[in-house]
């Protein structure tokens, strides 16, 4: 054979076909770097996970060979496809309404909440009709505090030990049954003051089981979309609860509506939790170390919160918008008559574009998160609410800087719409200020969720509240005690000194951050 006929054969000689390979994702989970960590064991995130990728010859010039793994830990492949699953165009993930279980705890939460919004209403009129005092107003308001003060770290523990499901369904009925009783009796500002402190025993254990349960619900990841629009189910009751439900009712039946509505209201949400899953019960698995004690139980919550700096800062945060909150409740009557010169009953409509800012907070704060983190969007938050506190101190100053000094169209808007315009101004700064508070909240609790484990995560949202009471007491019996002996105006700018001062505070107790989260002692 020649040469040219040798060349001729090699090439119409079939060649061996390429090695095909297939790829297999699959778990594996060491045994000696398993995690005992409750939270990770619920979000399916394990210390040591690893996941191997399998390339397994299929027909090839090798034969039979074994399949060559090739592993990465788990978070690492989970954060890359999320990455590019995001990335693709047009990928939108649905909202978490969509989730049934999410929305039904939704739902429950917004008909709670507007029963709770319309009784409060009703109950702080009786109060105003019933003494004429700005003082019993403080007292009202107060009860909040006294209860949280007492009942606020057992709560904690009580939620963090029992099913959460079983928690809200029983304490809807218990509201309901309270409701049935105001309906039997004469009002009377004792009978007043009974119902709030009740009202507000029960939302002690009420408020830290719900919270709890939103991050059983949803991903991690998800968070402050959760907490947004588990807010928007607050700001939705509370329109439709102090604007529209509690006036009508009052005006239509008296107290007596307000409780028979209210009433039904909780056992529609009863019944809406009552078909939420059931989730397990937390526990601390950590081996080796020693029980704690009852104290260390009792404060577990507050020993978190003093140890993690940025959960401390995310907590004052919220704390000083809601003890500011507390205290311009108790002035905001009196703020109408005294500085806009409009009647107390003009509360819901001045006030009302507020609600328009906490909507607006609510779409704002995942975009905030994501491109500032939450902190700084907290702590920028409570500038802004401090600052607009501010303004209504000095109403009629802002008023003519911006109208005179700035060359605003503020004269001619507030003759167009036929309204004062110390009231229109003060309808203007509601709307930041409404926004501010809304974004406090959320990027706040948000940050909660994220840091806290699970098994503790009742007793931190619980001494949050309790921190948020002890703090707030004294302003809030003080703002009515010291409005009628130094006036609004002095008392809202005082209050926005402190909301700003404390904003401060708390970002340098952040930024002492270690970056590790506390480890808690084993229940």
């Amino acid at each position: 054979m020649t040469d040219k006929q040798r060349r001729f054969a090699r090439l119409r000689r079939p060649r061996a076909s390429a090695p095909q390979y297939r790829t297999q994702l699959r778990p594996r989970t060491d045994s000696h770097e398993s995690s005992s960590h409750p939270e990770w064991d619920a979000d399916g995130e394990h210390q040591g996970q690893t996941v191997g990728v399998e390339l397994r010859p299929v027909s090839s010039l090798f034969g039979n060979q074994d399949a060559i793994e090739l592993t990465a830990p788990a978070d690492e492949v989970t954060r890359t496809s999320r990455r590019i699953r995001r990335g693709k165009k047009g990928d939108k993930r649905p909202s978490l309404l969509t989730d049934p279980n999410f929305r039904l705890l939704w739902l429950s939460r917004l008909c709670s909440q507007t029963a709770q919004g319309a009784l409060l209403y009703a109950l702080m009129i009786l109060v105003i009709d019933l003494s004429e005092r700005s003082f019993a107003v403080s007292l009202f308001v107060a009860c909040s505090n006294v209860a949280s003060m007492s009942l606020g770290l057992p709560a904690g523990i009580v939620v963090d030990s029992i099913s959460r499901r079983f928690m809200l369904t029983m304490l809807n009925g218990f509201r309901f049954l309270f409701m049935l009783t105001m309906i039997t009796i004469e009002p009377s500002l004792v009978a007043v003051f009974a119902c709030t402190i009740g009202i507000w025993i029960i939302h002690q254990f009420y408020s830290p089981a719900e919270a709890s349960l939103v991050a059983d619900l949803v991903p991690k990841d998800r968070y402050t979309e959760a907490q947004s629009l588990h807010n928007l189910a607050l700001t939705v009751s509370q329109g439709v609860g102090l604007a529209i439900l509690a006036p009508l009712a009052l005006l239509w039946g008296g107290a007596e509506l307000v409780f028979v509505l209210a009433g039904a209201l909780w056992l529609l949400a009863g019944s809406f939790t009552l078909l939420l899953p059931s989730v397990p019960v937390y526990q601390s698995t950590n081996k080796g170390k020693r029980r704690r004690g009852f104290m260390q139980t009792l404060t577990a919550g507050l020993d978190f919160i003093r140890r993690d700096y940025p959960t401390r800062e995310a907590v004052l945060h919220d704390v000083l918008v809601s003890v500011g909150m507390s205290s311009l409740v108790v002035i905001i009557p009196f703020y109408l008559e005294r500085v806009l010169g409009t009647s107390k009953e003009n509360t819901v409509f001045v006030f009302a574009p507020a609600a328009v800012g906490l909507v607006l907070g609510l779409k704002l704060a995942p975009w905030l998160a994501r491109v500032i983190g939450e902190r700084m969007a907290a702590f920028l938050s409570v500038i802004v609410f401090g600052f607009c506190i501010f303004m209504l101190g000095f109403i009629a100053q802002t008023y003519w800087f911006l109208n005179d000094a700035l060359h605003l169209p503020l004269d001619q808007l507030s003759d167009a719409l036929k309204i004062s315009p110390m009231v229109l101004l003060t309808m203007i700064v509601s709307v930041p200020a409404g926004l501010a508070m809304s974004v406090v909240n959320v990027a706040a609790r948000s940050i909660l969720l994220q840091r806290t484990p699970g098994y503790v995560r009742g007793q931190v949202i619980a001494s949050q509240g309790l921190i948020g009471n002890i703090i707030g007491l004294v302003p809030t019996l003080l703002a009515g005690l010291a409005t009628d002996l130094f006036g609004v105006v002095p008392v809202a700018v005082g209050i926005a000194v402190l909301i700003i001062s404390g904003g401060i505070y708390a970002r340098n107790i952040g930024d002492l951050d270690s970056g590790e989260s506390p480890a808690l002692a084993p229940i």
